[in-house]
């Protein structure tokens, strides 16, 4: 491997290493909120029409993607899982408190 590649592969893993260690910090600290947030960056990267505030299970049950949404409702061991995120979006009931007091 030449060295200008063996640099960049190396630059490459000290931020995948940097990246991990900022979630492991978010996960500690704001658990679910850190892991939410995680799953709507993912979904706004890798899926298809996904919104900036969709989770992934949101966003199968909204796509009626089947096989995904079989998935993910059997590793939640929760067979209405995606519908219910689904819901949680529409309402915005994972949003903080502060953002659901009336106007």
């Amino acid at each position: 491997m030449s060295y200008a590649l063996h640099s960049l592969a190396m630059a490459f893993g000290f931020l995948g290493l940097v990246f991990l260690l900022i979630l492991l910090h978010g996960v500690l600290h704001a658990d679910k909120q850190a892991l939410i947030a995680f799953d709507q960056w993912l979904a706004v990267c890798f899926l298809n029409d996904a919104y900036a505030d969709e989770t992934i299970s949101a966003w199968a049950h909204r796509k009626y993607h089947k096989r995904t949404e079989r998935f993910i409702n059997w590793l939640f061991n929760d067979p209405n899982h995606c519908a219910k995120a689904y819901v949680s979006e529409m309402r915005g009931a994972q949003n903080n408190s502060i953002y659901q007091q009336e106007q």
